[in-house]
């Protein structure tokens, strides 16, 4: 068969072009990423349009299919921590996202530990790792299918699917953060109060406390003033500053660190670091 001219004239821009523009995609894939007390949740999906069609749920999804919420590819769950899902718990990892929308009462969610599926291959049953129901709701019209998350709080939010005008809550709870306890022994080594006479490496202001190093519960705390905070390990006798609300560790300043001088088994010093550089040096001054 003869091939045309122009075929081959166009073939040949493709082949030599320097790079070809990206094209529009009826369902377009998106990514969201939330961070959320330290826990990263990341949902890739691609986004179906409306377009005119009203009969969404039970014409274009079918009642009783099990659908994954978006198009194309499987829409994926991705967390760094464990998570819990309406207080279903979600190990670390990525899955693939799927709802069976029923046309009365709830729907069910499912979480498949098989994550590159295309929308229409056969579900793989034996590989779910998590199913509840849940129940939609109604609100205002999404044109493109859309996930994010809303209501955040310390350790909570509110991770949302919406299109058209329905949408599904879900409850996502995050886990409070601890720090490693310490053998005794090393533990023991680093007790004392240190008072440090320096600036502060942010404001240039001077920069004058007194850092008292305990043990609570197998692990290293510190207090200056009236706070506590975590010494949370960052290396040998060197320990990223926490700090508590409550108990809970909220925030931890991996910038500033705390490192402790130790001889023959007995702390004789420790220095103030900021990004890795000495900043405060600081004298024993009580066991």
């Amino acid at each position: 068969m003869k091939s045309s001219p122009l075929l081959a004239a166009a073939a040949a821009l493709l082949l030599f072009a320097p790079g070809a523009p990206a094209q529009p995609r009826g369902s377009e894939r998106s990514t969201m990423t939330q961070i959320v007390n330290g826990t990263t949740l990341t949902l890739d999906f691609a986004r179906p349009v409306a377009r005119g069609r009203e009969n969404l749920f039970g014409g274009v999804i079918h009642w009783g299919e099990t659908w994954t919420p978006g198009a194309n590819w499987a829409t994926t769950l991705e967390v760094d921590r464990p998570i819990l899902v309406e207080g279903h718990r979600v190990e670390p990892g990525k899955y693939s996202v799927w709802l069976q929308p029923r046309e009365d009462g709830f729907w069910t969610f499912l979480l498949n530990g098989q994550w590159r599926l295309y929308h229409d291959s056969p579900f793989p049953a034996d590989d779910v790792v998590l199913t509840f129901p849940v129940f939609p709701e109604q609100g205002a019209h999404m044109e493109a299918l859309n996930w994010y998350v809303e209501a955040i709080s310390s350790r909570t939010a509110t991770l949302r699917m919406h299109w058209g005008p329905t949408f599904v809550e879900l409850d996502i709870e995050t886990e409070p953060y601890t720090w490693d306890p310490l053998p005794a022994a090393e533990r023991a080594s680093y007790l004392g109060s240190y008072a440090f006479d320096t600036n502060d490496p942010t404001t240039g202001g001077p920069m004058r406390l007194t850092v008292t190093v305990l043990e609570e519960d197998g692990r290293i705390v510190g207090r200056w003033g009236r706070g506590a905070i975590a010494l949370v390990p960052a290396g040998p006798a060197e320990f990223m500053i926490g700090f508590l609300r409550n108990g809970d560790l909220f925030d931890v300043a991996d910038e500033m660190t705390l490192r402790i001088l130790v001889e023959n088994g007995v702390s004789t010093g420790a220095e103030f670091l900021w990004e890795g550089e000495v900043f405060g040096i600081g004298e024993k001054v009580g066991r």
